[in-house]
């Protein structure tokens, strides 16, 4: 509808100007409270409606009402359609006569339209707005009709569906981010001195238009004196309801076995009782169930309290379901709170779990043709969102409808998609009989040489590819590419698909020359038809990039990998994440041939932009400023490493970073040693020590008792102590060090090993031991040497080492 042009004016009443703002235009009053007196803005509203029912100044068949969607506290709700906009709306009937104004459901109607007009007066996109009230006659009834925001459905549908849909969760991200866009309306509803009082799912309604999670059904809503604070009257649902509420509300049943309110004893903060009953709400949605009793909701409290290491979000929902509510967190500092984690904040995408209700509703309409097509779009979209599991529910619906209408071309086409997401679900037998299927499909219905063959073939090459069985997977290929070259010639774009696949099986193989030839075939097709700087090349100069990786020539990784950031900078509006990951590798490549300073420089652009796509959290954030991080410390520029170091400390102390307990565990252990080793290039040996000790039992406290890891730290240790001139511990640092990995035969552990023994003769050729130095360099050149091979730089200079040894000793 069209915007309001309001102009303000001041109300006297009584004989003095009431606190509250009346807003008029030619149509409406709207009244805006202030904080007042709600009773005389009720009275204003009804006198108006009445005033438009006497004038007919209202045209509601403007409407055209499509279905109803629903019912609030007084009244039913229809979707509809302003013929003249084209907008859509939501239309709430309340019926009314002339004596209506004397009527306490009336009355209370009244009371919500006032509220909600109050407080679509504010931006929140929490909130639910108001467009417009007026009165009007249908089949020989009057109604009051109140002109809303539509949504779509309410928490509890889309809970419901999700649980329909293989059980998909709102991840602990997307939760703090409805989570926030709520109590950013509550909070303003504080300000108003309003109180919902039945808080659940069904009350809170999703908006796909702007993807917006609404408060809705102000009903039960309660407009507080300024300054009050507490209620001795009970609205909503039992199930939501706060402990103080609860436990002190005279709650019976009738002979039905419905609840009601009998004689009530309550004097409670309305306002910490909302907070509480949103906690049950967002419990419901973390663990996808559609309710919980009262015994059973105490448990689920209780096992959220003894969380050893809780989420973010598990601590903010612990404050919220305090059950002392002088201890429960208050709106304003659960706001603050929330607010402080946004980088966490995730949109959902709610639109598949939409369209799936629409099917629900649409099922008794539509024909076998449209619901196989609406099942291929549904898994298409589960498909986008990378949910494959729920993907493949709906193409193997869809199947059921295609086999139905015996369409054979369908069955073929979602036969092959069917093998798609098997593959991305690793079922590969699965996966392969599907894409066989598909291919004998096409076959039957286009003939040997059809471009569907070819793309069935280069399927099924993919498959043995994943499966490990390289060579069939390149016969695959070739079958594929045959096919292609006939139809299309040379140089066509699904042929160099397929060169570079049988590339990539070439390089699982190790035939690193052979991949190396594919690949450049590929680009040769790429660069012909789409020019030297298209996106489409990137992928075959990141891949040539990585064997060249994989055969340690990092020089020319680098120069493939600097063409692909190249293009990727000239189209970085689409490209941003491929760019972070495309500057993430350059600067491992750097960092593998020691150059920390150009280490330094693209960690740091991998990581700024980085943050700025995903958020400080990410995981793909964090690994580029541990690799950041590094290479500060390698640099020695040790207080820009601690002062990184220090932060990702802190990001997995507090669960900010999304990653499984061993990763946790693994991630904190790295970083509290290289923290001790940033102390120790700045020379603060004991502070070095304390990170060292910390890492130690961290370890240990996992039962991780034989680890590289741990054989790392203790060797740290045993550096500090030697630094420290306490050449006794030291010796039993690195004996420590040793033992934990003395059997291994792993390439790292054998350098560890390496580096500990050859530190072992610097320790005792400090001490003057030469004889004992000496066989320790030893024992360390024939470790360094299984690994890099007797020409290595580290080999060349342990043995110059035993030469100046042997040189001393001859003296």
């Amino acid at each position: 509808m069209e915007q309001n042009n309001f102009e303000s004016k001041s109300l006297k009443y009584r004989g003095k100007d009431e606190k509250m703002t009346i807003r008029m235009n030619q149509n409406q009053i709207i009244v805006v409270l202030e904080p007042s007196d709600l009773q005389q803005a009720m009275k204003l509203q009804i006198e108006q409606i009445k005033d438009k029912a006497a004038n007919k100044n209202y045209n509601w068949e403007i409407f055209d009402i499509k279905q109803e969607i629903g019912a609030g506290t007084f009244g039913q709700v229809f979707a509809s359609l302003d013929q003249k906009t084209g907008k859509k709306y939501a239309l709430k009937f309340i019926g009314y006569d002339d004596e209506s104004d004397q009527d306490p459901e009336f009355k209370a109607a009244v009371r919500e339209i006032v509220i909600m007009q109050t407080l679509s007066q504010t931006s929140c996109q929490g909130l639910l707005k108001i467009y417009d009230i007026y009165p009007c006659i249908k089949d020989d009834n009057k109604y009051l009709v109140i002109v809303m925001e539509l949504c779509d459905c309410n928490l509890m549908e889309l809970l419901k569906v999700r649980i329909e849909e293989n059980k998909t969760k709102w991840t602990d991200e997307e939760l703090l981010y409805i989570l926030h866009q709520l109590i950013d309306g509550f909070v303003i509803m504080k300000k108003h001195n309003v109180t919902h009082r039945d808080i659940k799912p069904q009350n809170i309604l999703y908006c796909q238009a702007d993807k917006s999670y609404k408060i809705a059904d102000l009903g039960g809503a309660k407009f507080l004196k300024p300054k009050q604070t507490q209620l001795n009257t009970v609205r909503g649902s039992p199930a939501y309801w706060a402990p103080e509420i609860y436990f002190f509300c005279d709650l019976q049943k009738d002979k039905e076995g419905r609840f009601f309110v009998g004689k009530q004893h309550l004097n409670y903060d309305p306002y910490t009782s909302d907070v509480y009953s949103i906690g049950i709400t967002f419990l419901l949605m973390r663990k996808l169930i559609p309710r919980l009793d009262r015994e059973s909701l105490k448990i689920e409290i209780e096992i959220l309290r003894k969380l050893k290491s809780p989420s973010i979000f598990e601590q903010i929902l612990i404050k919220m379901l305090e059950q002392d509510d002088q201890k429960r967190i208050s709106f304003e500092d659960l706001l603050l709170l929330i607010s402080s984690y946004k980088d966490l904040f995730k949109k959902p995408n709610e639109d598949v779990f939409v369209n799936c209700l629409k099917t629900q509703q649409d099922k008794k309409n539509l024909s076998p043709q449209d619901l196989m097509m609406r099942e291929v779009k549904l898994a298409e979209a589960y498909e986008k969102l990378n949910l494959p599991e729920h993907a493949k529910s709906h193409y193997e619906l869809a199947l059921k409808y295609a086999i139905k209408l015996s369409k054979d071309n369908a069955k073929a086409d979602i036969m092959n998609s069917l093998g798609t997401v098997n593959c991305d679900l690793e079922q590969y037998e699965e996966a392969e009989k599907n894409f066989c299927e598909s291919v004998a499909l096409y076959k039957k219905l286009n003939g040997d040489k059809h471009s569907s063959v070819a793309d069935g073939y280069n399927n099924l090459g993919i498959v043995k590819r994943k499966k490990g069985e390289f060579e069939k997977a390149i016969k695959h290929y070739e079958q594929a590419y045959q096919i292609k070259e006939k139809i299309f010639g040379e140089n066509n774009l699904g042929g160099a698909v397929i060169l570079q696949n049988i590339a990539m099986a070439h390089k699982k193989l190790k035939n690193y020359d052979q991949a190396i030839k594919y690949f450049k075939s590929a680009l040769q097709i790429k660069k012909l038809l789409c020019g030297d700087r298209s996106p489409i090349l990137c992928s075959t100069y990141n891949n040539l990039a990585r064997v060249y990786y994989e055969k340690q020539q990092f020089d020319i990784a680098i120069s493939f990998y600097s063409i692909t950031a190249e293009i990727y900078g000239k189209h970085q509006q689409t490209n941003q994440q491929r760019l972070s990951d495309t500057l993430f590798e350059i600067a491992l490549c750097y960092q593998k041939i020691g150059k920390s300073a150009e280490t330094i420089k693209v960690a740091q652009e991998s990581y700024t932009l980085r943050k700025q796509i995903y958020g400080q959290y990410a995981k793909q954030t964090v690994k580029s400023q541990e690799l950041l991080s590094q290479s500060f410390l390698e640099e020695g520029k040790y207080e820009e490493a601690l002062q990184h170091y220090n932060q990702l400390k802190q990001f997995y102390h507090d669960n900010l970073v999304k990653c499984t307990v061993d990763e946790r565990f693994d991630s904190m252990a790295d970083i509290l040693k290289n923290i001790g080793a940033s102390y120790m290039g700045i020379q603060k040996y004991n502070k070095a020590l304390e990170y060292y000790q910390e890492g130690i039992e961290l370890l240990m406290k996992r039962g991780d008792n034989e680890s590289t890891r741990l054989a790392k730290i203790y060797y740290n240790v045993g550096l500090a102590y030697r630094k420290m001139k306490d050449f006794k511990q030291a010796e039993l640092q690195y004996k420590t060090a040793a033992s934990l990995i003395s059997n291994s035969k792993s390439a790292s552990d054998l350098i560890t090993l390496g580096d500990i023994y050859n530190n072992f003769g610097v320790l005792y050729g400090t001490q003057d031991k030469f004889d004992q130095a000496k066989k320790f360099f030893q024992i360390s050149l024939e470790y360094y040497q299984k690994v890099l091979g007797p020409n290595h730089s580290i080999c060349k200079e342990v043995q110059i080492n035993i030469k100046e040894l042997e040189k001393w000793l001859s003296k």
